[in-house]
């Protein structure tokens, strides 16, 4: 059947992750359920990136198949008519036949942000980690050195992950201070459960000199032992930024193209 790939970004507070659930508490199966509505037939569909319960996304891509006589209007709009608000259609276009969003990933792109006032701002607390002690950042940003590459990341995954390799490359991790606000930008090749969560709240628990020993970042991945690392940030943190199917930017590079655009521009995929 002819394959259709979907953006659509949402906020997900009130979703138990993007993947499907038993019980239909996945992002997936909500946007399944409209899917189905619209096409009137079931629908099943391949996300690029499984973000865990809580965690946002500003772009994530999938794909699905169906024989319905397409009409990209009709169908995004229809289907930001079911969905709630918390999720946002960018676009439905066909897509080539082979086209698989997640093995022809070349990197994404992740945001952790971290709230550092001494009051709880109620503006950034739903999409960040209110972190009300003093944290040395420079601290940070020298750890934060040592994620760079290539390496085994079994020490900041999920211990139910069921990757089949733990083996990731990051290409940029950069640390970005904004007044009280802290952005955590991290692009990488792909990354297993928890994964940037994991490294964020160990760099937090080394910068706020809690007990990680003699622990550096580079004793802990050469250990393999997710034991060894720091605590694993809070979900509402973390933002799935964007997917990447050609040359991967850099973080500056990003960055530039985040503010050089007031919106965020949608190219054609064939």
């Amino acid at each position: 059947m002819p394959n259709y790939r979907i953006d659509l970004s949402y906020v997900g507070t009130d979703f138990n992750g993007w993947q499907s659930q038993a019980d239909g508490s996945g992002i997936q199966d909500t946007v399944e359920k409209a899917l189905a509505v619209i096409l009137r037939h079931p629908v099943r569909l391949t996300g690029s990136a499984r973000t865990d319960s809580g965690v946002h996304a500003e772009h994530q891509v999938a794909t699905f198949n169906s024989e319905t006589a397409f009409d990209a209007g009709l169908w995004r709009k229809g289907l930001q008519a079911i969905l709630p608000k918390s999720i946002g259609i960018m676009q439905v276009a066909e897509a080539d036949p082979d086209f698989n969003p997640i093995r022809a990933s070349t990197g994404k792109a992740y945001c952790y942000r971290i709230w550092t006032g001494g009051y709880r701002d109620p503006f950034y607390l739903p999409v960040s980690w209110w972190i009300p002690v003093s944290v040395d950042v420079n601290v940070m940003k020298e750890h934060a050195k040592d994620f760079l590459g290539r390496h085994d990341y079994s020490a900041f995954c999920a211990a139910n992950s069921s990757a089949l390799t733990r083996e990731r490359t990051i290409f940029g991790f950069e640390i970005i201070q904004r007044g009280p606000l802290l952005e955590i930008w991290v692009l990488g090749d792909g990354f297993l459960k928890q994964m940037v969560r994991s490294m964020v709240g160990t760099l937090v628990d080394i910068a706020s000199q809690r007990s990680l020993g003699a622990n550096t970042v580079t004793a802990i991945l050469a250990s393999c032992d997710r034991r060894m690392a720091g605590q694993t940030a809070p979900a509402s943190g973390l933002t799935l930024v964007n997917i990447f199917y050609g040359p991967v930017p850099s973080v500056s590079e990003l960055l530039a193209d985040r503010w050089r655009a007031p919106k965020k521009q949608i190219l054609p995929f064939t």
